[in-house]
This record gives structure tokens, sequence and C-alpha cells, in this order.
């Protein structure tokens, strides 16, 4: 699997649903996610222009399972007959053992979760637990909770390319498990140095539209 890869899911990082013609989501067949009510008012929320500078990304923490493989970001893949590490540009990363160990203790939590993996016939199984509950599933808000379990598989498709899917089971926030797929193509490039704080341009303009807002709010 060793290489840089970049994911074939354009405009999954604004929103699962839409997926540009592309059904991203793939169970349920009607391509929704089976959001519980009170997850779709917030998720609703989320999308107000002052709500972005709240997505954790925008202040450079780590994306979360599964986002981290469908934003607009290259990242590597190192293997060896022990783990499989994914590099990530964003100074993020993921360290996912072989050997057959059990999840961390269920009292810690972490941005990326925790990872463990086996190999059935040629497919990479990855199996995350662990996550803390803050992340987003992309910037459209799409919600996700400390409960998130997700199973993730990578099945070689050709010689450059993999096909990713991702089942997530989270009964906090979703009716039943939602399971996304798409391609992820080997390229041929090198992972870049990407200093998110350093080039972080947004999260000023950002935070400017928040306090707008809460100021406005509060002159009502």
């Amino acid at each position: 699997m060793q290489g840089f890869y970049e994911s074939v899911a354009p405009g999954a990082n604004q929103g699962l649903e839409r997926g540009r013609g592309k059904p991203f989501i793939v169970d349920p067949a009607d391509g929704k996610l089976p959001v519980q009510s009170w997850a779709a008012e917030e998720h609703i929320s989320r999308q107000l222009t002052e709500r972005g500078y709240d997505d954790p990304t925008a202040h450079c923490f780590p994306a979360g399972a599964p986002r981290s493989m469908w934003i607009p970001e290259g990242y590597q893949i190192v293997q060896t007959k022990d783990y499989v590490v994914f590099l990530h540009e964003r100074v993020a990363w993921r360290i996912v053992p072989l050997d057959g160990r059990p999840h961390l203790p269920e009292n810690m939590r972490l941005w990326q979760g925790d990872s463990v993996g086996h190999w059935e016939g040629d497919t990479l199984v990855i199996d995350t637990t662990n996550l803390n509950g803050k992340t987003w599933l992309n910037e459209g808000g799409e919600v996700v909770s400390y409960a998130e379990h997700v199973v993730e598989r990578f099945t070689p498709a050709s010689a450059t390319t993999f096909n990713y899917e991702a089942t997530v089971t989270d009964p906090v926030v979703y009716t039943k498990p939602w399971t996304v797929a798409f391609p992820i193509r080997r390229e041929k490039f090198e992972l870049r140095e990407a200093a998110c704080h350093e080039e972080d341009h947004d999260l000023p303009h950002l935070k400017a539209l928040k306090d707008a807002a809460e100021a406005k709010r509060k002159g009502q």
C-alpha cells in the first residue's frame, strides 16, 4: 500500500449527501444520512456563516475518522508487517497496528480515535473507536458524537487505485449505520509540509464573522 494518495471524493468535505453526481453514501440506498432530529437541527445551525469558526479543522485540530480520508489534501501511506501509518499534510497522522491488540480503555478519547487493523485476504480493515466527539464530518457541519465507531475497508482495484469504504455507527446521532464509498488513487507526488497555524488566514476572518453575529444577537 505504500505511496502517496488522493481521494476521488469531490465535494465530500462540503456535504456527504451532495456528491456532485456521485453517490458517496451507498447505504442507505437513498443516499441520505439517517440523522436524528436533534442532530439535523445542529447541522442546520452549523451552516450559518458565523458557525464556520466552530469547525475544529479551522483551528488546525485533526479531522478525525473518516473525514481525514476525504479532506481535499494528499496523504502518504507507510506500511510495515506490523503497522500501516497514514501521514496527512496538515500535521496529523494515524498509526494502525496489525498485531491484534485490543482498543484503548473507554476513558481514553482522541481526535483521530484508536485504530486497529487486520487483513481479510487483500483487503485492509481498520476498526476505529475512542473518538472524542468533537470533530465535524465536513465543512458543512454534519455531526458525529463520542459514540462514533468507524470500520474502513481498503480493497485494491488496480495497481494505482483502492476502493475505499467506511461504515459509521453512532447511535447518539444516527438511527442506523451508514456507509460511504469512493476510490483513492496513487499519485506521483511527495508529502509537503503544511504549517497550519502559520498559513491560516481564514481564522481571523471567521472569528470576525462570529463576533459580529454575537454582537448583533446581544443588541436585539
